[in-house]
């Protein structure tokens, strides 16, 4: 009875321990099989891969033509590849750039607008000359018109921040494990949104991309835009000249860190910086126009005496 008992016994552990293994053996299955589970998305075909690394090196160029082929491109992406994050993520790029743009458009005639004021003013308090008065009356002339100018851009800018918005908006909604590429593009996207807007967590997002970032250079990007945009003091606006410097030496062909150079330069009061940066992107890009016009804005450098 007692070796019936013990044999009784022996057989049940068995069994035990054979559910046991095979649970195990699903655990660690599932454990293995997590990672291609988890990357299931982000295994596109080679050639929507192509498609987006073409288009990111479009976004390099800079230059507003360039960009747009970029944005078209990364539209038919993201309709034929929902689920492809990364171009969703470039897109917002795309967008944080254009937009960007358009604000360098309305700072360039707002000074125009702003120096035309002054002439008036003093050529006004002066009363130089028998024809001050249709001199002034001139140079007002001039101001309405540069504000004819910038009303359609205030439009323009509401328009594309609602659109970049919900864009930015929809790569908030990640799911709790991503690749690191991917992540890294969600925090470009939203780091570059933040900075281009003056968000209050600019500078905190613009830290977790430099962090993800294989070597800092859009996080350098996102702080040079949050200075432009929340009228950072003048200590802010040199240390972030100087960063993009860094950036420009160890990235020649990166022409969004000159064209922000030059702003910051501006801002400044430093135009022979400013000339010096957007002459090396013309030269680089000649078909950046947005640094031609710039370039014509910009006062060259008084001779010496």
């Amino acid at each position: 009875m007692v070796i019936e008992d013990g044999a009784r016994r022996a057989s049940t552990l068995s069994r035990v321990l054979l559910v046991l293994a095979v649970l195990a053996g699903i655990v660690l299955a599932g454990y293995l099989a997590y990672p291609a589970f988890r990357d299931r998305n982000s295994a596109m075909p080679v050639e929507a891969v192509s498609k987006k690394e073409a288009a990111v090196r479009s976004l390099r160029l800079d230059d507003a033509a360039s960009r747009e082929l970029a944005i078209q491109s990364l539209k038919a992406l993201a309709t034929a590849h929902p689920k492809y994050a990364e171009v969703q993520a470039e897109l917002a790029v795309a967008h944080a750039l254009q937009l960007s743009d358009l604000h360098a458009e309305f700072d360039r005639l707002r000074i125009q607008a702003d120096a035309l004021k002054r002439q008036a003013d003093d050529v006004t308090a002066a009363k130089a000359s028998p024809q001050w008065m249709g001199e002034a009356r001139a140079l007002r002339l001039e101001m309405s018109a540069l504000e004819r100018e910038m009303q359609p851009l205030r439009t323009d800018i509401a328009a594309r921040r609602k659109e970049f918005d919900a864009l930015v908006e929809t790569l908030r909604a990640a799911p709790d494990v991503e690749p690191a590429a991917t992540v890294a593009s969600r925090l470009k996207a939203q780091a570059l949104h933040a900075s281009v807007t003056g968000a209050s967590n600019a500078l905190a997002l613009a830290e977790r991309l430099r962090q993800v970032e294989p070597t800092p250079a859009w996080s350098v990007l996102a702080r040079a835009e949050y200075a432009l945009s929340s009228g950072s003091p003048a200590a802010t606006l040199k240390a972030v000249s100087e960063e993009l410097g860094a950036l420009r030496s160890q990235d020649r062909l990166l022409l969004r860190a000159y064209v922000l150079g030059a702003r910051l330069a501006i801002r400044q009061g430093d135009p022979d910086t400013a000339r010096t940066l957007l002459d090396e992107v013309v030269a680089l890009n000649p078909k950046h126009d947005l640094a031609k016009r710039m370039l014509a804005q910009t006062p060259a450098a008084e001779a010496s005496p």
